[in-house]
């Protein structure tokens, strides 16, 4: 038995070392990352803005089935999307939120189809959720960029088929004109390089044409080429959140931005962007052009967690990318860049393969996390998708188990790894076949990948037996004993075979004491744990994210840990957490 499974391990794990040579993911560590399914928008959509406001993942505009533009803003709380109506259509418009809190939205295509540009701005509230319309921009725009200055203000930039030039925001409800522009421009990156300056460039002219060595728009002076670009040139794909990729601290007059760049070879690399000027970020590893399922295909949105001093890279396989026409899922790559160190430490992070996502459409939530919503997975735009995922790539999520490390080691380490694997799996087959007083020990065999435990949960209460049978009682409070000993509701693949295995009896038995004791199924049983823990939390720690408190409890998903919580208790997470 021990040799088959050594064998079987090999076979399992070789082709993970195995990965193409060269610049490959076999010379960077390799995750793998846990996608989640959100329920979907209620309306399909492509060619909108996804932005985080007040914590809240909220997508604005974009047109729907058919092509046809949709005036709607929608916004993900309490486990749901919320659609309320928008002033104006915004299709391939723009939308940032002001210093002042409410989201700037413009432009985009007057017509169904894509066609045309627009003059119609409107404001949204996130407090009230509701927009209103105020004014016009001072040049019709679509497929523009807008990035937030002080004082309610914001630089505007950018069109599709038609004339270019910069105007700003004023913060009182006016739109000025600043300067005409060397060259037009399609969705291009606004990053800021001082208070009240900022550079605006992109690789796509307005009709779509490719110049991976842009010449440079100043807001305040003249045009220039940056010497990097020459050399290493920006990808055809768009930018559709210009600030989503700042790493500066704008206290200290530090405009930081990241963003991929890429030589004449297809080789890409990660650029720093600090107060307008450009440079190569070091990194311990080149950037991985392939993994062992073959060619990435990046797209050029960073997006950057302050907090934990990461950030993000998304990327797909090229040949699943445009089989997507065919229904066929693709496999989602995320190279994390932890940018703080010297040399920046790459990971890439990979998922099973998906159907119905597109990865142009995300944004980084407060948790650290990514969502990404809505696009045209098929490559239709007469067929957007509604489908929403989150993709949990934070350091909070990897230390509850969810993405596990796969490449580091050289072949001789796998090797060994791969031994110890086989030599460990033959002891947790002996360990199942020990008697009953060795259940303690089993339990924390079978409660893998310890969750984040941020409060420890009071033992729950031990209930004597209602119907006098002495022998079920004493088999409860086993039961319980276990799960509270080694905390096994935390485990979210925690199973109601873990219990009987360590417990040497049949799942016919515990089965029929948990319903006869607790009057209720095993599941029920391990939530009321999992729900008691998560009110602990959520009392406690207030400053954690729900998002946070479901992982450290023990849920699989937040969209489960909101059902189970609001039928145990009648109110939402959100809810109970406020009234206490």
């Amino acid at each position: 038995m021990r040799y088959i499974l050594i064998i079987y391990s090999l076979f399992t794990l070789l082709p993970l070392v195995a990965a193409p040579q060269g610049n490959s993911a076999g010379k960077c560590p390799v995750v793998k990352i846990q996608v989640e399914r959100l329920p979907n928008l209620n309306v399909p959509r492509s060619g909108h803005s996804l932005v985080l406001v007040n914590g809240e993942p909220t997508v604005i505009g974009g047109h729907t089935t058919n092509f046809v533009p949709i005036a709607s803003i929608e916004y993900y709380t309490d486990g749901e999307w919320h659609e309320v109506p928008s002033a104006f259509t915004h299709d391939d418009g723009f939308a940032v939120q002001l210093s002042g809190g409410k989201v700037l939205i413009g432009g985009g295509h007057e017509h169904n189809l894509g066609i045309g540009q627009s003059f119609e701005v409107e404001l949204y509230d996130p407090l009230s959720h509701t927009s209103e319309g105020f004014g016009s921009l001072d040049t019709k725009r679509a497929l523009a960029n807008a990035m937030a200055l002080d004082d309610n203000r914001a630089v505007v930039a950018g069109n599709w088929y038609h004339e270019d030039a910069i105007e700003m925001y004023d913060g009182k409800g006016g739109f000025m004109p600043v300067k005409g522009v060397s060259c037009s421009r399609a969705a291009p990156f606004i990053m800021r390089t001082t208070k009240d300056d900022a550079i605006i460039f992109t690789a796509v002219d307005s009709k779509g044409v490719h110049t991976p060595h842009p010449v440079i728009e100043r807001l305040h002076g003249e045009p220039y080429s940056e010497p990097l670009l020459q050399e290493w040139g920006l990808s055809k794909s768009c930018n559709r959140q210009p600030a989503s990729a700042f790493i500066g601290d704008e206290s200290k007059g530090d405009y930081s931005y990241l963003m991929m760049v890429e030589n004449d070879q297809g080789q890409a690399a990660i650029a720093r962007v600090t107060n307008g000027e450009f440079s190569l970020l070091p990194t311990d590893f080149p950037v991985p052009m392939a993994c062992q399922w073959g060619k990435i295909m990046y797209r050029a949105q960073i997006f950057a967690d302050r907090q934990s001093q990461r950030a993000y890279l998304l990327g797909t396989d090229p040949e699943k990318y445009r089989a997507l026409t065919k229904l066929e899922a693709t496999r989602v790559y995320i190279l994390t860049i932890d940018y703080a160190t010297t040399p920046a430490r790459l990971t890439l992070g990979f998922t099973d393969e998906i159907s119905d996502i597109d990865i142009e459409c995300g944004i980084m939530t407060n948790d650290g996390n990514l969502i990404i919503g809505g696009g045209i997975p098929m490559q239709n735009n007469f067929k957007p998708t509604a489908a929403t995922w989150l993709l949990h790539v934070s350091p909070r999520a990897q230390a509850a188990g969810i993405g596990t490390y796969l490449s580091r080691f050289p072949l001789w380490g796998w090797l060994l790894a791969v031994l110890l694997t086989a030599e460990l799996a033959t002891a947790i087959i002996l360990l199942r076949n020990r008697k009953k007083n060795q259940a303690h020990e089993l339990a924390a065999a079978i409660h893998h990948g310890e969750p984040v435990i941020v409060h420890e949960a009071p033992a729950a209460e031990l209930h004597e037996a209602l119907d006098g049978n002495e022998d079920n009682a004493e088999l409860m409070h086993r039961i319980c004993q276990l799960i509270e000993e080694h905390k096994l509701f935390l485990n979210p693949n925690l199973k109601l075979t873990d219990i009987t295995t360590a417990l040497g009896s049949s799942r016919t038995v515990i089965s029929n004491c948990i319903n006869s004791q607790r009057d209720c199924s095993f599941p029920q049983f391990i939530n009321t744990y999992r729900i008691a823990h998560a009110q602990e939390l959520l009392r406690n720690h207030p400053d954690l994210k729900i998002t946070e408190v479901c992982l450290a409890s023990g849920f699989s998903s937040e969209a489960s840990f909101y059902r189970i919580f609001k039928a145990a208790t009648g109110t939402t997470p959100t809810e109970w957490k406020s009234s206490l």
